[in-house]
């Protein structure tokens, strides 16, 4: 795996705050993360829309219903959007593993959890193999991609404690490691995160030669997978991206519905909101109109250069949604 240089994190995007994601049912779906990725439930309300910028609420819904859910080092928000029928076929349905946009976040455990197989038992269905894959013999991590009932893909990494050279074992045995994007042109991705976030370089692995082989394929799910790929590092949270060079990803020709099923956000821990957006714009984004108004504080919400929903925001540790309730990114 590609190695990025030892280097500061930045101090004006500190971290995320919560990764969002539209469900029909926040009871339903919490109680899969729970049985799967023993998440604690951190809050559950009524959350109003009216202070959102108007581009973003979907027609007809005033409100959302709300679930956040914590693991030891970062949150996943569940939102199901009133007045939309999520019975009824959609035009729009959750993103698949190639992307486009925010595409899955993972959770990593130690292998004794069996982390994969309580996914499946909590009504996951696998996409690659029906056993977690090891890409290396001399990677102690292995991989497996999983849909739960709404299509929704989340990433498992099971790792072998037992081959890592650790003073102890690990305080939790699973926590989240990334949200991942997938996008038609790394090299542009790669760009704006880095300037985003301070000028950090990220690791990259595939620049050479894309990953493929038969585990790859097993993991994805997808034959002939050819993959390059970045990591960038927030102090609770790692941001992926992905570029799939045998099955190009294509951009919608509008940005992705906030109701829309699946991941719809991703809302950062940032220490001046006026500073973050200057940077969201230095670095390639674009802004959306309206200052709003979240969980009692201002949120600006701007777009990555693939469209990609982005909330930059200020809150306090005593907020159940700041990114300052965890320490030691979880491990």
């Amino acid at each position: 795996m590609g190695s990025a240089p030892e280097q500061e994190l930045d101090d004006l995007i500190v971290g995320v705050h919560y990764v969002g994601i539209t469900v029909p049912d926040v009871e339903d779906s919490g109680r899969f993360y729970e049985a799967a990725f023993d998440v604690r439930r951190m809050g559950e309300s009524e959350l109003s829309l009216a202070g959102m910028p108007a581009d973003l609420r979907p027609e007809g819904a005033e409100q959302a219903r709300s679930l956040l859910l914590r693991s030891p080092n970062a949150q996943v928000r569940l939102m199901s959007f009133e007045g939309q029928d999520y019975s009824a076929p959609r035009d729009i349905s959750a993103v698949p593993v190639q992307g486009p946009g925010i595409i899955h976040v993972c959770f990593q455990a130690i292998e004794e959890m069996g982390a994969y197989a309580r996914a499946i038992a909590a009504g996951a269905s696998t996409i690659g193999d029906p056993e977690p894959v090891a890409l290396s013999s001399r990677n102690p991590v292995k991989y497996g991609y999983i849909t739960d009932a709404n299509g929704i893909v989340t990433e498992v990494e099971e790792v072998d404690v037992s081959q890592l050279d650790l003073p102890e074992p690990p305080k939790n045995p699973i926590r989240m490691r990334h949200v991942a994007f997938a996008t038609p042109d790394l090299d542009r991705m790669v760009s704006f995160w880095s300037a985003f976030l301070g000028d950090q370089e990220p690791r990259r692995i595939g620049s050479w030669f894309s990953i493929s082989g038969e585990n790859v394929d097993a993991v994805s799910g997808i034959p002939g997978s050819e993959i390059e790929m970045a990591w960038f590092q927030l102090r609770n949270l790692e941001i992926e991206i992905a570029q799939y060079h045998s099955h190009p990803t294509k951009l919608p020709e509008t940005p992705r519905p906030l109701d829309a099923p699946g991941y719809n956000m991703v809302v950062f821990d940032v220490t001046d909101l006026n500073a973050a957006q200057d940077r969201l714009l230095e670095a390639g984004g674009t802004l959306i109109e309206g200052t709003g108004s979240l969980d009692g504080a201002t949120i600006i919400f701007g777009r990555d250069p693939d469209g990609n929903l982005i909330g930059l925001q200020s809150l306090p540790k005593s907020s159940i949604y700041s990114a300052k309730n965890f320490a030691d990114q979880g491990i």
